[in-house]
């Protein structure tokens, strides 16, 4: 089978009569460079295209790398409640819901 690369209009249209590029080496050995910023669409060029056999494929730019946020100690003592309250809050909510969990199987045992 050989893989074609083709147009928008020529992919839409499943017409490899007019391919930019040709892959026929086949038993899936072949390798399709994807290194430029563009639109790829690659179809099939035995017919196969008209059951569904095409791709097309969008490459961007990577994204730039995440820039790392430098933390500063504030001296305001009020942001250190917050810390604490978010620390203390999901700890005493699990406790909670063991403390409910033991208690509705207790009551459900009793009646």
């Amino acid at each position: 089978m050989n893989v074609v690369e083709v147009n928008k209009a020529d992919y839409e249209s499943c017409n490899a009569d007019h391919p930019l590029h040709s892959w026929t080496t086949g038993a899936g050995r072949d390798v399709v460079p994807l290194n430029v910023t563009r639109n790829y669409y690659f179809i099939s060029g035995r017919g196969f295209c008209y059951g569904g056999m095409k791709v097309a494929v969008r490459v961007e730019n990577r994204p730039p790398p995440p820039t790392s946020v430098q933390l500063t100690e504030k001296s305001d003592s009020s942001s250190s409640p917050i810390v604490y309250i978010g620390q203390l809050v999901l700890p005493a909510n699990f406790i909670i819901a063991a403390l409910w969990d033991t208690f509705t199987r207790i009551w459900y045992f009793q009646n």
